[in-house]
């Protein structure tokens, strides 16, 4: 027997034109609910795929992917040494000193709160990705990095978050105040209580645009600068940042390099910490809410199947007479199960394909496609107040539609076994005798 036979037989019997109405209704919304599962879970993991990427581009470019800090009240001596020996890790791509200061920037009466990173620029953009998010200004290039001078030419310069120049209602070229709590000559902090405020002025460098609350609350300047206001000794920091090799490994690379730091130095008290304890619950979500559309997927493809099942029934129901005649002709009842097996999957696979021509262009301009919406019903479906980012993002891979198809068709074929094996147990002398 032809090896297609069974095959070329499903399909004469799905396009028969011998169906009852709701033996068709039922085949047509099987495969209608496939599609519409397909398409569903093709948006939304290109929409997770999107958010991850921003997150790795935007938040992580900003944040370092891991840092090293020492014991509350102490500083890092020697940083610029300890970045290089650490640099020499195999899971360290780059670091560089930094000192984190919470304070006050303030302009003609106007306070707001701050997180400065005062780094070294040229160490710092080998760390972090910050020149793409510059939306005026530049980095860091400016003044002679006195925080005191008197002449705006030579102040040093401050990097601040768009958020947080809206408030103060500053430019380019602007003079603001910062004030943090004061720290003691020896440059530790108090164990009595906070030292006097320190407070210079400095000219606003640039604006950091990145989205989100990040615009908010960060801001940079030179490390130099920091230094001088807090009363360090040079080469002195509070934390050593660091870029891992893969940033969504940075829970273990980060402890990599900070043992390789240990094995070579005689710093202690050091601790360490990656953006996953500090970020990573986005990151988690975003993992979350992937596991989630498979398992959507997996819901509204089974609905479907049973759909399937239903409609496979009723075809065998309407088609007994001819299968009786097969196998009376010596058709073998493994063909009769291939034939229904390939009759009820053809409903399955034309869903998936259908739900991915049209889910792979809904995929890939999402962006657009909410973006046209939010315009015409004047809503904004992410609010950037809240979210680290204001828009919907969406990116496509083909291994998402590659896997969503297959989930697709091999439930659609799963769906029809037992119809099938049903079909097989028809007994030809019976129902051609019309008893």
């Amino acid at each position: 027997m032809n090896k297609l036979l069974p095959a070329l037989i499903g399909f004469r019997f799905s396009s028969s034109g011998r169906k009852t109405m709701m033996s068709g209704f039922i085949s047509r919304a099987s495969g209608i609910g496939v599609a519409i599962g397909v398409i569903a879970v093709l948006v939304g993991l290109s929409a997770m795929n999107g958010f991850e990427r921003e997150l790795r581009y935007r938040v992580l470019g900003v944040i370092p992917a891991a840092e090293i800090y020492p014991a509350e009240g102490e500083y890092i001596l020697n940083a610029s040494e300890k970045a290089a020996i650490l640099e020499g890790s195999p899971a360290v791509e780059a670091a560089s000193p930094e000192i984190v200061i919470n304070g006050l920037v303030s302009y003609n009466g106007i306070y707001k709160g701050v997180q400065v990173r005062a780094v070294n620029p040229d160490q710092e953009l080998r760390v972090l990705r910050l020149s793409p998010f510059i939306r005026e200004g530049s980095f860091l290039e400016s003044g002679s990095g006195d925080p005191g001078a008197e002449s705006g030419d030579k102040k040093s310069g401050i990097v601040l978050g768009s958020r947080i120049a809206r408030k103060l209602g500053v430019k380019i070229g602007d003079n603001v105040d910062f004030m943090t709590a004061g720290h003691n000559t020896a440059g530790t902090r108090s164990k009595n209580g906070p030292e006097a405020p320190a407070s210079a002025p400095f000219r606003v460098a640039g604006i950091l645009e990145i989205g989100g609350q990040l615009d908010a609350a960060v801001a940079f300047m030179d490390i130099t600068a920091a230094r001088k206001i807090l009363g360090l000794s040079e080469d002195s920091a509070n934390n050593i940042a660091y870029r891992t090799a893969n940033i969504f490994e940075a829970g273990t690379e980060c402890l990599e390099g900070a043992r390789y730091l240990a094995d070579r130095t005689s710093a202690s008290s050091l601790y360490v910490r990656s953006w996953m304890s500090v970020q990573g619950r986005l990151y988690n979500d975003i993992q979350m809410i992937r596991s989630i559309l498979y398992l959507a997927l997996f819901l509204v493809i089974s609905v479907a199947c049973f759909n399937i099942v239903s409609s496979l029934i009723m075809a065998i129901n309407d088609k007994r007479s001819e299968v009786a005649i097969l196998l009376s002709m010596g058709y073998s009842r493994m063909a009769v199960i291939q034939t229904f097996a390939v009759q009820g999957a053809i409903s399955g696979c034309a869903g998936a394909a259908a739900g991915i021509a049209l889910g792979i262009p809904a995929a890939i301009y999402l962006s657009e496609i909410v973006s046209g919406l939010e315009s015409l019903f004047g809503f904004h479906v992410l609010n950037q107040n809240v979210y680290f980012i204001g828009f919907v993002p969406t990116e496509f891979h083909w291994r998402d539609a590659a896997a969503v198809a297959g989930i697709a068709v091999f439930m659609s074929f799963a769906a029809t076994v037992i119809p099938a094996v049903m079909a097989s147990g028809i007994r030809p002398a019976r129902e051609l005798s019309g008893k």
